[in-house]
């Protein structure tokens, strides 16, 4: 995707999600459904988080809570309890279902703040200029809003 670049050759963004998991694709929906352009950078794959666990890895909750915005679970028994890879599949139908702009294989080394009150992301493809930024890297069952930030 080509995109504006300022003098230094930075691309810009008006809001830039970091992470491609459940809080950065239910993040991403909900700026799309209120038209807000945006992009999502994620070091791996969409659910990356997930693909490292063990194989054998399932959930301990049953199927049925696994839903996010917009996408309930789409699979045969909402009373079973999958298994990694239907977890990472879940994560990617989501992403497809509603276009999600997600640049894959994007690291993001360095975040700083701009002189002109947005921030500046170094990333393994290049720096990024976003008025905005929404970091969806954690552990999702622990949020946090950094102190300074607000929502409207």
């Amino acid at each position: 995707m080509s995109r504006p670049t300022d003098a230094g050759g930075a691309q810009r963004f008006e809001i830039v999600i970091v992470g491609a998991g459940q809080a950065g694709l239910a993040a991403s929906r909900e700026l799309s459904r209120r038209g807000l352009e945006h992009v999502v950078l994620e070091r791996g794959g969409v659910g990356e988080s997930w693909r490292g666990r063990w194989e054998s890895f399932c959930l301990v909750t049953p199927n049925w809570t696994m839903q996010l915005p917009g996408q309930p679970f789409d699979g045969p028994d909402p009373d079973a309890f999958s298994p990694r890879d239907e977890i990472v599949g879940f994560l990617e139908r989501y992403a497809a279902k509603f276009e999600t702009p997600v640049q894959e294989g994007v690291a993001v080394r360095s975040l700083e703040p701009t002189e002109s009150g947005g921030f500046r992301l170094e990333t393994s493809t290049g720096d990024i200029d976003a008025r905005s930024v929404v970091l969806s890297t954690g552990a999702y069952q622990r949020p946090h809003q950094p102190a300074g930030s607000s929502w409207p």
